[in-house]
């Protein structure tokens, strides 16, 4: 589930909400998706084994840094990694849209999610991480065929050199096309650099380097090595092209999934206008690619996405994010109530199920639960967990009396907003008093309103409450918010 991205860096609140299953979404208007250039190929990468840590987790996210269930992220150096993937199929190379590409890899100190009891060595002693899944998730190529992931540099195990494990697969709706495995390696002078650093110390220094590892001592294993960059200070990024022959998908019709018509923070069934919706089912589209600035014209949201259009109402949507399983859209101005048609249509059909229009779809932006809160007056994101994000100070919980704005969706019309999908920067009170509630008690609104396309700010005083997680709620003329979403108290 990719569901909305948001905040740009004019408003200091660029990258604030992660993509990826847990996540949330909002347009990414002002960024730019760098174009291919010409194609270079490349030769064969090397098929090696899949390991004994492989399982099938089917968790869809870019940061595969956190255990989903708890959001603790797991230690070490930050690593953008960054895989493109070349079919050679026909003696010539392609890219390969749509494509399933899966990373899994062991922590600073050797270890593996969802793992029973096993002791990776270097003095980790045993552990068992059944149930866990750090350092797993898969990403959907784009039309360039290009995923992205963030992670940390990998640590090491007993017997292994570093090394990311990678499975590529193409699909025919769910019939298995293509399934290429491989690894990916790292220089051992930048290696040695990071196993320095205290997160990844251990008792035994590592026993396997890249000229003793077995797996990496195959023909052409320089196509399986990373090209680096960075540094332990700010962090590495990674990048490597993934050639070898495979069986693309095909364009299919796409099919909506019963009842995969949702607000795309909160997750109620259903629509309205000038909120962001995540509509869910399959071959929806052939890649999957977020809004580019490029696709902004006269600072209007585009209407089609990668082939891909949805008309909700019979009634243009904009689009902001597709991929085979989602697509993201703002809802037009409609001021039909009731039930409405929501149509997705691709090169290869459409397909349309029912929803309920209705003025007001509120929901909040979470992630891990916790809603994405930024406390302007220093800018210090309050995340729930106090996991860094990149760029930004974050900590766990606000205080009593703290000045928070949150995030949503869907809270009906704001006071002179521009027209829905047009792109702009002013900021437009709600039409509409907003209530906030957190742990039960109510807290003052200072100002609520529309800031960007679909997405509504609103900057409240933490009223006094005990320490512990309380729940946060949002209402406009009766309607709420999802239950669910979480604020950390101090």
């Amino acid at each position: 589930m990719h569901r909305l991205t948001n905040l740009n860096r004019r408003t200091a609140l660029k990258g604030l909400l992660g993509l990826g299953a847990a996540g949330v979404f909002v347009p990414a208007w002002n960024e730019s998706i760098e174009a291919a250039g010409t194609l270079t190929c490349v030769p064969q990468t090397p098929t090696v084994t899949e390991g004994p840590y492989w399982v099938d987790e089917k968790l869809f996210r870019s940061d595969i840094r956190t255990d989903p269930n708890t959001g603790v992220a797991r230690a070490g150096i930050p690593l953008a990694l960054t895989i493109n993937v070349q079919n050679l199929a026909s003696g010539g190379c392609a890219t390969v849209p749509g494509a399933y590409v899966d990373i899994w890899h062991c922590d600073a100190k050797g270890i593996y999610s969802d793992e029973g009891t096993y002791n990776p060595g270097g003095g980790t002693g045993t552990v068992n991480t059944a149930g866990q899944k750090f350092l797993r998730g898969y990403q959907v190529t784009d039309a360039n065929g290009q995923v992205q992931f963030t992670t940390i540099y990998p640590g090491w195990y007993s017997g292994r050199t570093i090394h990311i494990h990678v499975r590529v697969r193409t699909y025919n709706g769910a019939t298995v096309l293509s399934n290429f495995v491989t690894q990916i390696f790292f220089d051992d002078t930048v290696s040695n650099q990071v196993l320095a650093t205290s997160a990844y110390s251990r008792t035994t220094a590592r026993d396997t380097t890249n000229t003793t590892d077995m797996v990496y001592q195959t023909a052409n294993k320089e196509r399986m090595l990373a090209t680096l960059t960075g540094d332990n200070t700010s962090g590495y990024q990674a990048a490597i092209v993934i050639g070898s022959a495979f069986t693309a998908p095909a364009a299919a019709a796409p099919v909506i999934a019963s009842g995969g018509v949702a607000n795309a923070l909160g997750g109620e069934a259903g629509a309205a206008p000038n909120a962001w919706i995540a509509i869910y089912g399959s071959n929806l589209s052939t890649t999957a690619r977020s809004l580019a600035s490029s696709d902004v014209v006269n600072n209007t949201l585009p209407a089609a996405l990668d082939g891909v259009s949805v008309q909700i109402n019979g009634k243009d949507a904009f689009l902001d994010y597709v991929s085979p399983g989602q697509v993201n859209v703002l809802a037009p101005d409609d001021a039909s109530a009731g039930t409405v048609s929501v149509r997705v249509m691709n090169s290869a059909g459409s397909s349309t199920v029912l929803t309920n229009l209705q003025a007001l779809l509120p929901g909040l932006a979470v992630l891990n639960q916790y809603v994405r809160a930024v406390r302007p007056a220093d800018g210090t994101i309050v995340n729930g967990t106090g996991n860094v994000e990149s760029g930004y100070t974050t900590v766990a919980a606000a205080a009593s009396g703290d000045i928070l704005s949150l995030f949503g969706t869907g809270f009906g019309p704001a006071t002179g907003a521009p027209a829905v999908g047009s792109v702009f920067s002013g900021a437009y009170p709600l039409a509409n008093t907003i209530t906030v509630t957190i742990g039960g008690m109510f807290a003052q609104v200072l100002w609520a309103g529309l800031v960007g396309p679909g997405l509504y700010q609103i900057n409240v005083v933490v009223p006094a409450l005990s320490a512990g997680n309380q729940a946060v709620i949002a209402s406009v003329l009766g309607v709420s918010t999802q239950s669910g979403a979480l604020l950390k108290i101090a």
